[in-house]
């Protein structure tokens, strides 16, 4: 019997699909009635006290005259408000966390963020609701997200602190809500529509992994990456004490699910601890042939406790991320490690050690930001072309696409055709498409025109792959819905944010109809 080709299989499917009500119903909405949320817990001070609002750490709580509440003699930038809500928070279930910050008159702007921290087992952990945001005196600011937990826990505290100010604040308005989730839509899963072509992935954290973001996650996608929980301040806060909790829920459900894994990642800049850098004395290394000794071998330490834990559980790894700056004149960034080794001969000694203590089939990847740039492309391409030459063991490059809805999609394509010409497996490994006319842009909602727009940009960028699907290993989105994308506090607050397929309620929206069935988007 004949194999159907990718095409007439994608129309069996679509056409399953929509005799089963899926792909037929609201394309570009999300489907059925919106669902009312339930308010669990509300202070707006009102009443002239704190409403259950207590002090986290030195600082002094009261109600002013203006009916906000006043939080002053903040001495260490985790001192702030906090208010318990361990009594309204279930697994698996999604809510969502608001308030209103502003500075009192005569201060300094400052940036601020909300934590929720998590007391569970005889462990703490904090988690972030909403990232650092500048906050003036001049008028409210609202910080709104959505949080969940995974495990039970013995004590939840949300609280305000700040990035470095000790500022003091003023609070209003604080709210949570529960979720109402509407159920997950019956449409032909991504996977599937895929699977002639490569792997769909996503990148996510712990919370996506139950309730129904776990079962959307499920349903759509073949692949998964550990957003933040394998990256090395995650791996190991403190040298030598190594944490895998919450990477091991991600990877459990994946392996569950039969999705492959993919580690991110072994070496990077950001989110890596500061002890990496200091000497035994707590002094910062210096470009030495000792320290240079040093950070290899915490680099060894590392990886061979992430492969004596996972092994080949994990497929691929990014080894190296985000180590070209094409406005330097050797292409490269000029990182810590950079310093140290005083150039970039870290780079291929890193791949050597991971090869040498990862097992033989995981795949080795250098994974990099804005590759569909001519200038990123060139540089990359002789870092790699160089390492190559010198028989160091790269296997691949990751194109991370985080692109916008208006940037051409032939450059990613080309991007992948220069690199097969060094003869490395190649993925795209963060694709996310903002809706923003510019980096800085917030507005207090998404436009509809854009939605659309960007449905007809996710058609043109996925003919683009699918015309060289051969030479891409996987396909990975940077998020599961738009809710939790990192774009909504990246490089400002931006609540109009909506990257990827699905939206806060975890329904399609146009970019997955531009994928799997563009004849559902409205006309230009």
């Amino acid at each position: 019997m004949p194999t159907p080709s990718p095409r007439a299989s994608r129309r069996a499917l679509l056409a399953g699909a929509a005799a089963a009500g899926g792909a037929a119903v609201l394309p570009l909405a999300t489907a059925g009635p919106a669902h009312a949320d339930d308010l669990l817990l509300s202070t707006d001070f009102s009443s002239g006290t704190t409403e259950g609002w207590y002090p986290r750490g030195a600082v002094a709580l009261s109600v002013n005259a203006e009916g906000n509440l006043l939080v002053e003699g903040r001495t260490a930038t985790w001192n702030g408000p906090a208010i318990d809500i361990t009594a309204h928070i279930e697994v698996g279930v999604r809510y969502q966390l608001r308030v209103l910050l502003r500075l009192p008159s005569g201060t300094d702007a400052a940036d601020l963020r909300t934590t929720v921290q998590r007391d569970a087992a005889g462990s703490t952990a904090y988690e972030t609701v909403r990232w650092n945001t500048a906050v003036t005196p001049d008028a409210w600011t609202e910080f709104t997200g959505t949080y969940s937990i995974t495990q039970p826990a013995d004590l939840l505290q949300f609280y305000v602190e700040s990035d470095s100010s000790l500022t003091p604040v003023l609070v209003d308005d604080f709210t949570l809500t529960r979720i109402q989730e509407p159920e997950i839509q019956d449409l032909l899963p991504l996977k599937d529509f895929l699977e002639c072509d490569f792997p769909i992935g996503c990148a996510v954290e712990p919370p996506e992994v139950v309730g129904k973001p776990a079962e959307l996650l499920a349903k759509h996608f073949a692949q998964v990456t550990t957003g933040n929980q394998m990256k090395p301040d995650a791996i190991q806060p403190t040298e030598g004490v190594f944490t895998f909790d919450r990477a091991d829920q991600i990877v459990a459900f994946a392996e569950a699910n039969g999705m492959r894994i993919w580690g991110h990642t072994l070496l990077w800049h950001n989110q890596t601890p500061a002890w990496w850098f200091l000497d035994a004395a707590g002094n910062p290394l210096q470009p030495t042939r000792a320290h240079r000794a040093l950070l290899l071998a915490r680099f060894e330490a590392h990886v061979t406790a992430l492969a004596e834990h996972y092994g080949d559980r994990v497929w691929a790894w990014d080894v190296v991320n985000e180590v070209v700056d094409p406005e330097q004149a050797d292409g490269l960034r000029r990182s810590r490690w950079y310093e140290v080794f005083g150039g970039g001969a870290y780079i291929g000694e890193v791949f050597k050690i991971a090869r040498r203590v990862l097992p033989r089939k995981v795949k080795l990847f250098i994974n990099d930001y804005n590759t569909e740039f001519p200038d990123k492309r060139e540089a990359l391409y002789n870092l790699v072309q160089d390492l190559k030459r010198g028989r160091v063991p790269v296997d691949g490059v990751g194109h991370q696409a985080h692109v916008d809805y208006k940037r051409d999609p032939q450059l990613l394509g080309e991007s992948i055709d220069a690199f097969r010409r060094l003869r490395v497996l190649q993925a795209v490994t963060e694709l996310d498409v903002s809706v923003s006319d510019y980096m800085e842009e917030s507005l207090p909602s998404t436009p509809p025109e854009r939605l659309a727009a960007q449905g007809r940009y996710y058609q043109e960028l996925f003919a683009v792959l699918r015309a060289r699907a051969r030479h891409l290993e996987s396909v990975t989105m940077w998020g599961l819905y738009d809710a939790v994308s990192w774009l909504r506090t990246w490089p400002v607050s931006r609540p109009h944010e909506a990257p990827l397929f699905f939206d806060d309620r975890l329904q399609a929206k146009a970019a997955y109809w531009g994928v799997v069935d563009p004849a559902q988007l409205p006309p230009e």
